[in-house]
């Protein structure tokens, strides 16, 4: 740099502390500028400005940087007036010294430098925004300050830049043809930056820009969201209310803007939905509320695409008639922004919707957190996320049948499925069973991991889960090839959890009944117990055939297999009674593990003559508590409206002999008590006459199709496997 580019006469007219003197060479320097402007000699103008710096504004002396900021106001005043496009290519050099002044360690060196950067600000106008990004750093720098001048100055610099950007805006949007000083771009990258501060007063400065550019851009900040929605839904959780109420009203403001603006860019969406599932997913009680806002947000999105679609589905979908599409349209007119432009441009000539592509991209990802705070503790996040859990249920059930796939969120369901949290894992159940009702084929793949987690969870969760969890096994079983595996699975987890199978076995059989064929599980379930269980573990078999006879006659789900059972031996069709003995002997089978089970089986079958038989077989084993307290339930049972045909066939004694025989068996088996006394009422109608002619067996029953006395020794044998199993299980113990 040439140290005589400034002479030494002017030099020392400044440094001179006379008012007169400092004019004076202020004026010289005008002159001067003027000179080397009409010579093209941009250099040496900014070596000027450069020789400012280094004699005045750098000094350590006060009075030398106020007179080096007087000096460079006039050199930009007499650029900015007369040559305007050397102005703009200075506008760095003539800022940057004054910036450097706002660290000075004097207070009031800050001060002239702020009052001095107000005074450019108004005499460059919107062209002092070609160096805003450092202006803004070093302002941001400085919004701490405690002096109450600078906080003043600074104020009012900050009010001045804020003018001049809005109109930098308005003249771009009124000429697009003439460039503009202010680029929103850079600045976003810039305030993107900024935004991760935790800092109160630098939160408040931020958000008073984020105001002032959504306000003049007219709410057109869509696709910079990527860059600034996190920082603003941080401020949410923070301690200062103004903060916190400023960032809250900037994200409705915005919120307003998505339905209008959804549709401009699927990449933003994206950015958008990946930041709102980021919040989503954040620890700590502080961010609850701004977990709540993503919810709301999230929710926005899905009822905007949900409106897209009934439109379709109404068939007004279209460029002329979609209400949309209008107003896609009128923002094209009012804008113009060349990338919002030609982004808008793109969509009005295609068919899938940005939105469209989003949401379905998105699913898996938008599924997981949503399914995670139906368990949250706080009851407006568990509100908020269960309503837009409902939302997208919905979206799925009207896309369904429009080839859309979603199997990429059934690994997100899976992991779901374990969730310890009853909510979580219910809401992720009812997903899994409405993709099992539409994309069964594709699940096949996964179906034996699915099992698993279904199985584990079924095995840990309370009675409201169990319902869905059975309505999700219930589909699998609808697949031939899985039925038996369920049922495998199931009594796999019983005999693991024999504490909880009596209660859980109720749920689970009842639920299986009332999903598929009551008559396949009950052959499926009785087959599975002898195959698996009959060596090692008849008790289990007992159990399970107790809850199978509970629910045998008491559920209305199982009222057409009793109307088989009942009418065993009234069948005229042939084919038909062969069919019902059929099932009756397979579930006899398995029903032998249950003496009372059997017992029942054979009143309900009206097979009198062999529950006779079987009751008076009790006589060759040792009848211990567990068997009598077996005996007084029944008892119960035989009281009950689905045995009210059996009562009334005690009037008929001459065609059911046995029946009156086995319940005087039953009664001489029990010792004297409540079932004992409920029993001996019953019988007491019945005369001494009837009493004895039943020894006379004057009438046989109805005609017997069964072979009484296989069956009686399949009864004996059974028993016979079950004292010597329970023999060695004691002595083992």
């Amino acid at each position: 740099m040439d140290d005589n580019v400034v002479p030494q006469q002017i030099i020392k007219l400044l440094y001179d502390k006379s008012q007169d003197k400092k004019q004076q060479g202020c004026q010289q320097l005008k002159s001067l500028v003027q000179s080397y402007a009409q010579s093209g000699k941009e250099l040496l103008i900014k070596q000027i400005i450069e020789t400012l710096k280094i004699k005045f504004t750098s000094s350590s002396q006060l009075y030398l940087k106020r007179q080096g900021m007087f000096a460079i106001q006039t050199v930009a005043e007499i650029l900015v007036k007369e040559f305007p496009q050397l102005a703009e290519r200075c506008v760095k050099d003539l800022t940057q010294p004054i910036l450097e002044c706002l660290n000075d360690k004097e207070d009031k060196a800050r001060q002239y430098a702020v009052e001095c950067l107000l005074q450019l600000t108004k005499i460059m106008k919107t062209m002092i925004l070609l160096n805003f990004n450092e202006i803004f750093d070093y302002q941001l720098g400085r919004s701490a300050e405690q002096d109450n001048q600078i906080v003043q100055a600074m104020f009012l610099l900050d009010a001045q830049l804020k003018t001049q950007v809005q109109i930098a805006v308005q003249e771009r949007f009124s000429d697009p043809g003439k460039p503009c000083y202010f680029n929103l771009n850079s600045f976003m990258i810039q305030l993107q930056s900024k935004l991760k501060s935790r800092v109160t007063y630098v939160r408040q400065f931020l958000l008073g820009w984020i105001k002032v550019l959504n306000q003049c851009h007219n709410n057109d900040l869509y696709i910079y969201f990527p860059m600034i929605l996190e920082g603003i839904f941080m401020m949410l959780g923070e301690s200062n209310k103004e903060v916190r109420n400023g960032a809250d009203l900037q994200a409705n403001e915005f919120l307003k803007q998505v339905e209008i603006k959804v549709n401009l860019d699927q990449r933003v969406n994206e950015q958008i939905i990946e930041i709102l599932l980021k919040i989503c997913q954040m620890k700590g009680n502080q961010n609850n509320y701004a977990k709540l806002n993503s919810l709301l947000w999230i929710f926005e999105y899905l009822r905007v695409f949900q409106q897209e679609l009934e439109e379709e589905q109404k068939g007004k979908l279209g460029f002329q008639h979609s209400t949309s599409h209008i107003k896609q349209e009128e923002y094209l007119r009012s804008n113009t922004s060349p990338i919002s432009k030609n982004q808008m441009q793109q969509f009005l000539g295609g068919f899938e919707s940005p939105l469209r592509k989003t949401i379905l991209n998105s699913l898996s990802q938008i599924l997981g957190p949503i399914l995670i705070l139906l368990s949250h503790e706080e009851e407006e996040i568990r509100k908020a996320a269960q309503k837009t859990n409902e939302l997208l249920l919905k979206v799925m059930e009207r896309v369904k049948n429009q080839s859309v796939e979603f199997m990429n969120i059934v690994p997100t369901i899976k992991e779901m499925l374990t969730d310890k949290k009853s909510n979580t894992a219910e809401s992720a159940l009812i997903w899994m069973k409405h993709l099992l009702e539409t994309y069964s084929e594709s699940l096949f793949p996964t179906i034996e991991d699915i099992l698993t987690k279904l199985i584990d969870k079924l095995a840990d969760s309370e009675s409201a889960i169990v319902q869905n969890i059975m309505d999700v096994l219930a589909n699998i079983s609808m697949h031939s090839q899985y039925f038996e595996i369920v049922i495998d699975k199931i009594l796999t987890m019983l005999h693991k959890n024999q504490e909880q199978s009596e209660k859980k076995g109720d749920q689970i059989f009842k639920k299986l009944c009332s999903l598929l064929n009551p008559q396949k599980v009950y052959f499926t379930i009785t087959a599975k117990l002898l195959e698996i269980y009959s060596d090692n573990d008849v008790l289990f078999i007992s159990n399970t055939v107790q809850t199978l006879t509970t629910l045998l006659i008491s559920e209305k789900e199982l009222q057409n297999l009793r109307n088989i059972l009942r009418n065993l031996k009234h069948e005229k069709d042939e084919k038909q009674r062969q069919h019902n003995q059929e099932i009756f002997e397979t579930l006899y089978r398995t029903f032998c593990y249950n003496s009372m089970s059997v017992i029942t089986l054979c009143l309900l079958s009206e097979e009198y003559e062999l529950a006779y038989n079987i009751i008076i077989s009790f006589s060759e084993v040792e009848v211990n508590q567990y068997i009598l307290l077996e005996i007084a339930q029944l008892i119960n049972v035989l009281e009950t409206p689905v045995f009210i045909f059996l009562r009334l066939q005690l009037l008929e004694y001459d065609s059911h002999p046995f029946l009156m025989k086995c319940l005087f068996g039953l009664m001489m088996l029990l010792p004297q008590g409540p079932a004992f006394n409920m029993l001996r009422q019953r019988l007491k109608n019945v005369s001494n006459t009837q009493i004895q002619s039943l020894q006379q067996d004057k009438k046989m029953e109805t005609e017997e199709f069964l072979d009484i006395q296989k069956l009686l020794t399949q009864f004996r044998d059974i028993r016979l496997q079950c004292i010597n199993q329970e023999s060695k299980q004691k002595d083992l113990n």
